[in-house]
């Protein structure tokens, strides 16, 4: 039997790059020795690419600034000993780390920035994002025009923004450094921008531009909190009492008597509200988000989700703290036929209605009184006139019981927080 004799090589029209010349190694040897195992360099499409890999498994793959080639070798090694510097050593994050010695290269030989045509596929990307995130049920198309739109205001306002950095930082400082809102708006467009660069979103930006920094690691664009507004947010809410609240009601009430029915009208709307928002412990903006649900008998629940970094808020029942008040005002009669609300409660809106009120301003200079302290009413009044602990309130108002005890125990005693904590005792 003849021997057998191999195929014939095909010729190869372009010649391959081999990754084994010897300053390719010599830079891998200096990466393995130096750095260790978890710092890797690799060329892709003619860039220097790093990849780091994290101890939770996670990793990292960014490109460097230089191409692949012997004449960029130390170039390439300081910037990844920069790199290693100082997210190993000064502890700063790795994507804060890359914009740091990113911003001290040679502008030369900086990877392309981004241009209008970029942001408007950004603006894009929002809008798929948006369907992406309404047909998949992570929120109801409500939700994402009404309480997305104000971060998708805030993202119009920086096109000037070049890069993910920048990006990220013009729209942390549109607000106060640590606000909700600030927070709220970064963590979004860093999640629209990761789903983005993604193949879940079809990678519609660039990944070496576009991609945000992992979710942990958003402090430097969110900022903290100044002296003035840590004091402002930690202190406590103080409750309408139920005869301010009463004599509160009855001084709206009177713009019923106005020849307007445009005034009349309103000050229905404005009155069914507060009374919803104080007998069932609401935030302001849950009044856009109540329905009706039968369970032999007609049960008020509230569908507003929440965000809280990658989670919403359930669906939940509500339950009034004050069952007379509720049967009186025919407040579940009046949701159920739809009685008409004021357009986009928020509390905001609250705070614009009530300073047209005397009684509510001289409430709020003497006793410092703000929108929500009709929801913190019914946590106060649950727990010293009914003795409802943590665990029962805490779901009805739509957090948790931590959160609860956090937040409320400011204003309770050592009885209610010994309750609390004995509840969370495992046996």
């Amino acid at each position: 039997m003849p021997p057998l004799v191999p195929p014939s090589a095909t010729k190869c029209p372009m010649p391959i790059k081999s990754n084994k010349e010897d300053w390719v190694l010599a830079l891998r040897v200096f990466l393995k020795d130096t750095l260790g195992t978890s710092w890797q360099i690799r060329e892709t499409k003619g860039k220097a690419r790093l990849g780091i890999r994290f101890k939770d498994g996670s990793r990292v793959f960014k490109y460097i600034p230089y191409k692949w080639q012997r004449s960029n070798q130390g170039k390439i090694r300081t910037f990844i000993e920069e790199i290693h510097e100082l997210h190993i050593k000064r502890k700063i994050g790795i994507e804060e780390a890359f914009a740091r010695v990113k911003a001290r290269a040679p502008q030369e030989e900086v990877a392309k920035k981004a241009s209008k045509t970029d942001f408007k596929l950004i603006l894009e990307a929002w809008d798929k994002w948006g369907e992406n995130l309404i047909k998949t049920g992570a929120v109801s198309e409500r939700t994402f025009k009404d309480s997305f739109g104000q971060t998708n205001k805030a993202l119009k306002k920086i096109s000037q923004s070049a890069d993910v950095n920048s990006l990220l930082m013009n729209l942390g400082n549109l607000h106060e450094g640590g606000s909700r809102t600030r927070t709220q708006n970064v963590q979004r467009v860093a999640r629209l921008l990761r789903w983005a660069c993604s193949s879940k979103g079809g990678f519609i930006l660039d990944p070496d531009i576009w991609t945000p920094p992992r979710e942990g690691e958003l402090g430097d664009y969110i900022g903290r909190k100044s002296r003035e507004l840590q004091v402002k947010t930690d202190k406590p809410t103080t409750p309408i009492s139920d005869e301010d609240f009463l004599a509160l009601l009855e001084s709206i009430g009177e713009g019923l008597k106005d020849k307007n029915s445009n005034v009349r009208q309103r000050t229905e709307e404005w009155l069914f509200a507060l009374k919803l928002t104080r007998v069932f412990g609401l935030r302001p903006t849950e009044l856009n988000y109540l329905e009706i649900r039968r369970n032999g008998k007609n049960c008020l629940w509230c569908v507003y989700p929440k965000q809280s970094n990658k989670t919403a808020t359930k669906p939940r029942r509500l339950f009034p703290i004050y069952k007379n008040w509720c049967e009186e005002w025919n407040l579940l009669e009046k949701v159920n036929r739809g009685d008409k609300l004021p357009n986009r409660c928020s509390g905001e809106s609250f705070a614009t209605y009530l300073r047209n009120n005397k009684l509510w301003m001289k409430l709020k200079k003497e006793k410092g009184l703000v929108p929500y302290s009709f929801r913190h009413a019914f946590a106060v009044a649950g727990h010293e006139k009914f003795n409802l602990n943590a665990s029962v309130l805490a779901p009805v108002m739509g957090h948790t019981p931590k959160t609860h005890s956090d937040y409320y125990s400011k204003w309770f005693g050592e009885k209610y927080l010994e309750d609390i904590f004995d509840n969370a005792t495992i046996d």
